[in-house]
């Protein structure tokens, strides 16, 4: 019984300790979640904000080609630098090139010019790079790439915007197109193309520099990655600890359990059901070795007298007397118990019948020598009758034990206060 008792004192503390990883994990779960969310939340900012930013790129470069439309394009002072767009030079009736009155000619720049240099400045810059492409382009040097391709055929199927990550020379670049709206005004110049107001004529392409950004993201997830790990183990240690003192208490209330659960509480002596556990494993030994073991029933003479005399109270003196001198005689190796009422069952493995006998008589003397002090004042003196039995062959130990307590009785019966073979 009393192995079962660990067993099932073990079983709660193994439960308890799951119970405690299980929270653990969870709380690591749900931590790394709350973080994982704020990660991908600053991810999803940044995000958001090369978006914004292309948004703005793209409108601001939409009004700046709206403007120089409405106006036809823009003339600068033709120098050497400054070259004839040949595209234009063959749309009927558009003036490429004027002279003022002081003789100084003018060169157009058209819309799509104009962007172009804007962007190679900016470009120049670090700051973004932006083109104007369509499927049909004037200038072949507006042909779309890839992106701008894919872009173009998504936006003739209605979709509004295109934005993607890709690899550039000088680290990751972040590329998003918008289509460009044909205006009354652009008709000018694209209206040989086929194009009528309200039609998607093409696209302005920007691309930014997102490096930076993405430092920043791959910053903060591990700075991210650090604070979670700092968290759980500053959580881990504070249940470490709190664990260690309740698992401590718990150990020391399922001893008291255990000890309660295998104990006799008038005696201290091992209670019956654990006494026969420990007496089957002794037992169960000895048929295994060869080894011979004993069983020894004892019992107080006239119990019932003392009892009836001096009160129970009195009598449980005597009874837990009678335990502190059977413990004081028999061995280490011995299974002392309290059988029930006034009997007490002691196993003695590796005896023989002969050593056995020896240790009763011993015990017998002990008590009959010695007298009882009682917390009333009273000095008893008592007897105590005994069985013994050997084990025999093919014999099992409750059958041991009742040829034990079938001595006993022969003992009382034949007067007491002796030792008696079964």
């Amino acid at each position: 019984m009393m192995v079962e008792n660990k067993h099932v004192f073990r079983s709660t503390s193994e439960s308890a300790r799951r119970y405690l990883i299980v929270i653990c994990l969870i709380v690591a779960l749900v931590i790394l979640s709350v973080f994982w969310g704020f990660h991908l939340r600053s991810e999803n900012l940044y995000r958001q904000q090369l978006i914004d930013n292309g948004r703005s790129f793209f409108e601001e470069i939409v009004i700046t080609r709206l403007w120089l439309a409405q106006h036809q394009g823009v003339y600068v002072k033709k120098t050497p630098d400054v070259e004839i767009n040949p595209y234009l030079l063959a749309i009927p009736g558009l003036k490429v090139v004027i002279e003022d009155r002081f003789g100084d000619f003018y060169i157009l720049k058209n819309p799509a010019l104009v962007t172009r240099e804007i962007s190679r400045i900016a470009d120049e810059r670090g700051l973004f790079r932006f083109r104007i492409t369509s499927l049909k382009p004037l200038n072949p040097d507006n042909r779309p790439d890839d992106f701008e391709k894919q872009a173009l055929h998504a936006f003739s199927l209605g979709t509004r915007e295109q934005y993607r990550f890709e690899a550039g020379n000088n680290g990751k670049i972040f590329r998003y197109m918008a289509p460009l709206i044909a205006e009354a005004s652009c008709l000018q110049c694209h209206a040989q193309q086929g194009y009528s107001a309200g039609d998607v004529r093409g696209g302005i392409s920007v691309t930014i520099p997102a490096q930076d950004t993405m430092n920043r993201i791959q910053a903060n997830k591990i700075y991210l990655g650090v604070a979670v790990l700092c968290v759980i183990l500053i959580i881990f240690l504070i249940v470490y600890f709190i664990a260690r003192y309740f698992m401590k208490d718990l150990h020391l209330a399922e001893q008291k359990l255990m000890d309660m659960a295998a104990t006799d509480p008038l005696t201290g002596l091992l209670n019956r059901r654990e006494g026969f556990l420990r007496i089957a494993v002794e037992f169960s030994r000895a048929e295994r070795t060869g080894e011979d073991i004993c069983a020894m029933m004892l019992d107080i003479d006239h119990f019932k007298n003392i009892n009836d005399t001096y009160g129970h109270l009195t009598g449980d003196e005597v009874l837990g007397w009678l335990a502190s001198c059977l413990q004081a005689t028999a061995r280490i190796s011995d299974v002392l118990c309290r059988f029930g009422g006034e009997e007490f069952l002691l196993a003695t493995p590796d005896t023989d019948l002969e050593n056995a006998k020896i240790l009763a008589e011993r015990i017998r003397l002990a008590v009959e020598k010695n007298t009882i002090q009682t917390t009333d004042g009273k000095t008893l003196k008592v007897t105590v009758s005994c069985g013994l039995a050997l084990r025999q062959s093919g014999e099992t130990s409750d059958e041991l034990i009742n040829r034990a307590d079938q001595a006993l009785y022969a003992a009382k019966n034949s007067g007491r206060n002796k030792v008696c073979v079964g």
